[in-house]
């Protein structure tokens, strides 16, 4: 007999931990590894550190240069980012 109502099991998952709202932890450890992927290689080796809490992104950076062009599209990178994430994580972007 064959079952009808079948699921794929990443989508069961994701499910249970978005239910037991455990899926928070995982959407912002993505943001930090999707900061290379979406600002590129070269923005990636001018951070340091990079960490989130509480829906705000902490980027150290080594280059005041750099952090200044960054400041300026602050906003558009918010959005890639959640884009990337596929979901509104990061909510503010603190550079330093």
């Amino acid at each position: 007999m064959r079952r009808r109502k079948t699921q794929a099991i990443s989508d069961v998952i994701k499910e249970v931990l978005k239910q037991q709202n455990l899926n928070k932890g995982m959407l912002e450890n993505r943001a930090v590894h999707y900061w290379a992927k979406v600002l590129g290689p070269s923005v990636a080796r001018a951070t340091h550190r990079i960490y989130i809490r509480n829906g705000i992104l902490y980027v150290e950076m080594t280059s005041s240069v750099l952090r200044n062009e960054l400041l300026m599209w602050k906003d558009k990178i918010i959005e890639n980012l959640n884009q990337a994430i596929g979901d509104n994580i990061v909510q503010d972007i603190v550079f330093r």
